[in-house]
């Protein structure tokens, strides 16, 4: 079962499984409504790097579980190191560095096949391709 609580308070929380792979179709798209990345803000003297999502989308036309987030955190970006890192375990490995500052990292999935091969159950596949197709 998918870990359903990712933050303290504010942060990114599923009612389900098939919320969470419902966003996570979401966020494996191509055409990203969100960003995904690392922000190693420990080499500035922070304690130490963070996992973002930020949207370029009005949180209203997001699932329940990202539109609450970002409506909670009154921000286009929400802070959820754990969450973002968890991406991992589905295949989000390729790295890119879009300023050259070697400061933030964006995360892709390797491909759809690999995310979906992440999936722990055939029974999650439909809610996928739900937020996939979103």
């Amino acid at each position: 079962m998918a870990q359903l609580h990712w933050g303290r308070g504010i942060g990114l929380h599923f009612l389900d499984n098939h919320e969470y792979y419902e966003t996570l179709g979401i966020l494996t798209k191509r055409n990203r409504m969100i960003d995904i990345y690392t922000h190693d803000n420990d080499k500035s003297g922070a304690w130490s790097g963070q996992g973002k999502l930020e949207t370029h989308v009005g949180s209203n036309i997001l699932p329940r579980p990202l539109k609450e987030a970002f409506q909670a955190s009154g921000d286009a970006r929400l802070s959820v190191t754990d969450y973002v890192m968890n991406l991992k375990n589905h295949g989000f490995t390729i790295l890119q560095d879009f300023s050259g500052n070697r400061y933030t990292y964006h995360l892709f999935p390797q491909s759809l096949e690999t995310v979906l091969g992440s999936i722990e159950s055939p029974e999650y596949v439909e809610d996928f391709y739900r937020g996939y197709n979103w």
